[in-house]
């Protein structure tokens, strides 16, 4: 349980090696430091880690080009999940993509992942289609939803749900 401010930060190329090793406890396929290196230099990519104190608890990787967006990849390390740290990261990323001229932001999701699809439908997303064997899994191929959120209404507001307190949510730039 967080005893600490969550914090976010730009995502840096020295960033990478530490968000390398948390991709790979969170995924069957992780992404290698290199290619981390790459988004945080990369114009078009931008990327948000969230810190309880100087722990890394999560992070996300955008693509903006033009008015559109797109989640690359969201990660929470095991002992900050279910706090709201994958909600206050998403939230902080719109704002991000929002700012950079985005009016709408996609991603993919597998669709036997229940827990991050009800994450996304929380959050304001909805299905925009369908990719077949999307996914490479450790139980075979699986299907992914395409799911949008439009970012320039109103409804873009900071997720409140979520079992942290706002108020220990603080932005750094």
């Amino acid at each position: 349980e967080p005893n600490e401010a969550l914090t976010f930060a730009s995502l840096l190329a020295s960033d990478a090696s530490v968000i390398s090793a948390l991709h790979k406890r969170c995924f069957s396929q992780p992404w290698t430091t290199t290619d981390f290196s790459r988004f945080a230099h990369a114009e078009e990519c931008d990327g948000v880690v969230a810190r309880v104190g100087e722990v890394v608890a999560g992070f996300i990787v955008i693509r903006i080009i033009a008015d559109e967006a797109e989640v690359l990849t969201l990660a929470v390390d095991g002992p900050w999940r279910r706090q709201g740290v994958a909600s206050a990261i998403l939230e902080e990323a719109m704002a991000v993509a929002a700012g950079r001229g985005a009016a709408t932001l996609f991603l993919e999701v597998g669709v036997r992942n229940d827990a991050a699809r009800a994450l996304y439908k929380g959050l304001g997303f909805i299905r925009a289609g369908r990719r077949a064997r999307y996914y490479t899994t450790p139980d075979g191929p699986e299907d992914a939803l395409v799911m949008k959120r439009d970012l320039m209404s109103e409804a873009v507001q900071p997720f409140t749900d979520a079992p942290l307190e706002p108020a220990s949510i603080n932005s750094v730039e």
